[in-house]
């Protein structure tokens, strides 16, 4: 089991970095340092899938491996699960009908309909994997549109999602706000709020980012424990990285 899982069971924030290079020797420098999980970013980053075996192989064991998939596609969920994914974050999950079939993906019948073909996910090899293999699968729903919030609750209630995943700028746009991801504008604050506390009514992982540029607010102050930081366009030695913090709340 990765340390993470510890400590999300004791409500502690973890640390997650966006990974948006296809090198697998950046992967590999940066899950040497002090992150809990790192995300390969096939959605905005220059990740394809066919980058992400050998950025799979690459990091180091004790970090959580996810991916950011580019849709809700069930065939690519598979295949990055088959290769080592553990956590899937999907993005524009505007209504339960879809975080159902993301969710279904990441899960072998009778939970859901995922395909059998673990190539890495069980190596080494046992004998209890149908058994146990769902006990560190994540799925994290990505709320970004008004839609989305308009069936906040009903995709809360999505059977085996594990938690709620903030995408602050589309979110901004879609709302029709004046300025992208504006943690400091008390109506964009009051909708994050209201995802907050529907992840919590339903007992779910929270994910929201803390954007760290003058004048940002830390969304943590407004009983966010789970956010990561964005620092756009940064050095490629940086991995193209992107801090996200975690706790079960």
């Amino acid at each position: 089991m990765y340390p993470i899982f510890e400590k999300w069971k004791n409500n502690q924030p973890t640390v997650n970095v966006f990974l948006r290079i296809n090198n697998s020797y950046v992967a590999e420098l940066v899950t040497q340092l002090d992150f809990d999980a790192v995300t390969l970013d096939l959605q905005h980053g220059l990740i394809e899938l066919e980058h992400s075996l050998p950025m799979l192989q690459a990091m180091n064991k004790n970090k959580f491996p996810m991916v950011r998939i580019a849709a809700n596609d069930p065939a690519a969920i598979m295949k990055l699960l088959d290769i080592g994914a553990k956590g899937i974050i999907c993005p524009l999950i505007n209504t339960r009908a879809e975080a159902e079939k993301f969710v279904n993906a990441c899960f072998y019948p009778p939970v859901g309909s995922r395909s059998y073909g673990p190539l890495r996910a069980n190596l080494p090899a046992r004998s209890t994997y149908l058994q146990d293999y769902k006990d560190d699968i994540i799925t994290f729903a990505q709320i970004e549109t008004k839609e989305s919030l308009d069936n906040l609750e009903e995709i809360a209630t999505t059977k085996n999602l594990s938690g709620l995943y903030v995408g602050p700028y589309d979110l901004s746009i879609s709302l029709g706000m004046s300025k992208l991801a504006d943690f400091s504008d008390a109506s964009f604050m009051e909708h994050i709020k209201r995802i907050l506390a529907v992840s919590k009514k339903h007992k779910l992982l929270t994910c929201n980012p803390v954007l760290q540029r003058s004048g940002g607010v830390d969304a943590r102050q407004h009983g966010l424990q789970h956010g990561n930081t964005s620092r756009r366009k940064r050095h490629a030695g940086s991995g193209g990285k992107r801090e996200t913090r975690k706790s079960k709340i």
